[in-house]
């Protein structure tokens, strides 16, 4: 028989409660647990709850889960965590320790200073760029020392990724409309299944480098204390699967809710700070998805607590708000693309490119720069204003069209150079600039991809005579195709692991599927 959490609450408030004299006693609930913060001690009683993915059910299962919290968490904190006691019942009331039969357990911890948590050092702003550096420099301690095995590869490698963001999308749905949107919930997992599928190679070489390991679980800023020695604490002790990962996945945890806190360019200095010491530079993509997973997790946690009955209405209408802003920053994770790329529409007229560059933007955080806004911008006309002249003449011919791509250039290097991803939405019909846009790339260490629209002669037709008279920033038409036909390249000298070669005869759809897929693949 469970007691009851408001007993628990109410007699452990008591200062009798205690084996060492405590002139007052603070409370504080989580969703899983009552921690009461007594002097220089803290007791930490966990609530019998069953959420699925932890269970606190019984008696036995929460002296367990007391016993794993206690030796897992020496790992990092060795002198934090004191020992696990047993709550007895004398003279009906509840007391830590005690001779009697344990009624409850806690876990008996040091207090810290909440003052020095990296969470209210930030709201301060008093975080250092060394004070980051310190930190990624033991979190690369401990995920290199941490253990790794088979058994721990197989509960948290591959297959773990996927039951786990599954679950998450499965347990975030009932909230659709209160703590996010359709919209956002549609980005989201579309995003992370879309770069599961298309990275799952990628996953399973992690798997073999040996990068899945027994990690902390719930690296955050309110577990991390700032003080001479720095103090992490709190990890995942009730699920296996949520702490063992792939080391980004615990890294990245971290960055994450230091970005939600508004300290992006702190998130960004840990995060390089952290792989650098750790050799894994140029895992920004998967380290970017994890980013992305752990917001939702946060989100997911925030909302639950949003429901839970033990907590005010106050403090419930700032756990939805917390999981709102949790969600849309997952959001942001999922249009953003790491490292920042350089793409080009490469294609004749009518191929769909514009339509291509239109579609990927809706999906991710792309600067699109146009070859046909920029030219008219450049002659001094309105963009919805058709130019049709001869092929290759007037605002079309071959010094204006070089005036044009390389305004097109200055205005994508700029973009790059902020880290921010570019579309170039253009013909790039001849080998000549599509070397100029990857040598732009390449010299600011930016991703390449060509995005080549192959479709044949006569659906181009059928596309331009049904564009004919509407209103279009293009001037392509049906009377100049062919002569664009005879002076198109083929990009074959393009880098094969820089180009895709999308069918465009197929539907809208399936055009930006398929290079959305490209573009979210690391290979």
């Amino acid at each position: 028989m469970n007691i009851p959490t408001d007993r628990i609450i109410k007699e452990l408030s008591r200062p009798e409660a205690y084996p060492e004299p405590v002139q007052s006693v603070q409370v504080i609930q989580t969703h899983i647990s009552v921690i009461f913060l007594a002097g220089h001690l803290v007791y930490k009683v966990k609530k019998p709850v069953d959420f699925g993915f932890l269970d606190f059910t019984t008696l036995d299962k929460r002296h367990h889960f007391c016993l794993e919290e206690l030796t897992l968490n020496r790992r990092l904190s060795p002198a934090l965590y004191i020992d696990v006691i047993p709550v007895t019942e004398q003279d009906g009331f509840l007391k830590f320790g005690g001779t009697g039969t344990p009624v409850e357990y806690a876990v008996l911890m040091k207090r810290l200073d909440e003052d020095r948590f990296l969470s209210s050092l930030l709201e301060r702003g008093d975080v250092t760029g060394e004070m980051v550096d310190r930190i990624a420099d033991k979190i690369a301690v401990f995920h290199n020392l941490a253990a790794t095995s088979g058994e721990i590869t197989r509960i948290g490698g591959t297959e773990d990724v996927r039951f786990n963001t599954e679950e998450n999308f499965q347990q975030i749905e009932p909230y659709i409309g209160r703590t996010l949107s359709r919209e956002t919930f549609d980005l989201i997992a579309g995003y992370t299944r879309t770069f599961r599928e298309v990275n799952e190679g990628r996953l399973r070489e992690r798997e073999k480098g040996g990068w899945i390991r027994d990690g902390h679980g719930d690296l955050h800023t309110q577990h991390v204390c700032m003080n001479a020695e720095i103090q992490i604490y709190d990890c995942i002790e009730f699920n296996r699967r949520f702490r063992y990962a792939d080391v980004l996945c615990d890294a990245s945890f971290l960055a994450m809710d230091m970005q939600m806190r508004g300290y992006a360019d702190l998130a960004d200095r840990y995060t390089r700070a952290y792989l650098s010491r750790t050799g894994q530079q140029g895992t920004e993509a998967l380290y970017n998805f994890y980013a992305c997973y752990r917001a939702v997790v946060r989100g997911k946690v925030e909302g639950f607590r949003s429901d839970d009955p033990d907590i005010t209405d106050v403090e419930a209408q700032r756990a939805a708000e917390n999981a709102r802003g949790f969600f849309k920053l997952a959001e942001q994770y999922a249009r953003t693309l790491h490292p920042a790329t350089l793409l080009i529409t490469c294609g004749l007229m009518g191929s769909g490119k514009s339509s291509l560059a239109s579609g990927l933007s809706e999906l991710m955080n792309i600067q699109i720069i146009s070859t046909d806004r920029v030219r008219k911008e450049l002659a001094g006309i309105d963009p919805a204003v058709s130019r049709h002249v001869p092929f290759s003449e007037d605002i079309y011919s071959e010094q204006f069209t070089d005036r044009t791509y390389g305004e097109l250039f200055s205005r994508a290097d700029r973009r790059l150079t902020e880290g921010r991803t570019v579309l170039l939405d253009g013909s790039f019909t001849d080998h000549v600039r599509r070397k100029q846009a990857l040598e732009i790339a390449r010299d600011i260490g930016a991703r390449f991809l060509v995005l080549y629209l192959d479709a044949g002669e006569e659906v181009l037709r059928s596309r331009l005579r049904e564009r004919a008279g509407k209103v279009t920033v293009t001037d392509g038409r049906e009377e100049i195709l062919a002569d664009q036909m005879r002076a198109f390249v083929p990009p074959e000298d393009v880098p094969a692991g820089s180009l895709l070669i999308i069918d465009a005869s197929g539907s809208e759809h399936e055009i930006i599927r398929s290079a959305y897929r490209r573009v979210l693949s690391t290979n």
